[in-house]
C-alpha cells in the first residue's frame, strides 16, 4: 500500500513540475486539479485523513478557481478545510496542513499569477513540514520539487533583469 501511495504522489510531482511553467492561470489551476486528486488518495491510503480531505477539497477549488473566483467562495472553501479537520484531527500536524491550505485558497482566489505564486510559496513550505512528520518522502520530494517549479516560473516571468540569448 505504501509503494502505491507513494507511485501515485509521484505522478502527481509530474503534474506540479508542469503547473507553474505555464503563464496562463487556468493551466496552472487545471495541473493543480490532477495534482491534488492524486496526493488526496496518497494521504488516505496512508492514513493521514486530514491531509487526504484538505487535497479533496484543494482539488475541488482548484476545478471552482479555473472558471470562477468569488470571495464568498474562498471563504467558504476556507471554512470547509476548517470544519473538515475538526472532524479528521489525528496529531498536531494536522494543523500545519490546514495553516497551508488556507494560505493556498487564499491564493487560488488570486487574481494575478504573481500574488497566485508568491502565496504558494508560503503554503508549500507548510505543506513541505508537514510531509516530514506525515513520513512520505515521495510526498515532501514532491512538494520540493513544486516549490522549485515554482521559483523557476517566478524567475522566468518576473525577472527584471532580461538575460541575452
Amino acid at each position: 500500500m505504501f509503494l502505491i501511495a507513494q507511485s501515485l504522489v509521484a505522478i502527481a510531482t509530474l503534474l506540479d513540475l508542469a503547473s507553474f511553467q505555464f503563464k496562463s492561470r487556468s493551466l496552472i489551476l487545471t495541473c493543480l486539479f490532477m495534482s491534488v486528486l492524486l496526493t488526496a488518495v496518497h494521504f488516505f491510503m496512508l492514513g493521514h485523513n486530514s491531509a487526504g480531505c484538505l487535497m479533496l477539497i484543494a482539488a475541488f477549488r482548484y476545478f471552482y478557481c479555473i472558471y470562477a473566483r468569488k470571495t464568498w467562495a474562498m471563504y467558504a472553501f476556507m471554512l470547509l478545510c476548517c470544519v473538515a479537520v475538526y472532524f479528521t484531527w489525528q496529531d498536531w500536524f494536522s494543523a500545519l496542513a490546514l495553516i497551508a491550505t488556507l494560505i493556498q485558497t487564499f491564493a487560488s482566489f488570486q487574481k494575478h499569477d504573481l500574488h497566485m505564486r508568491l502565496c504558494m510559496v508560503v503554503g508549500t513550505l507548510f505543506w513541505i513540514s508537514h510531509n516530514v512528520f506525515a513520513g512520505s518522502p515521495v510526498a515532501i520530494v514532491m512538494e520540493s520539487l513544486f516549490l522549485s517549479s515554482n521559483l523557476v516560473g517566478l524567475y522566468r516571468f518576473y525577472s527584471t533583469k532580461k538575460i541575452p540569448c
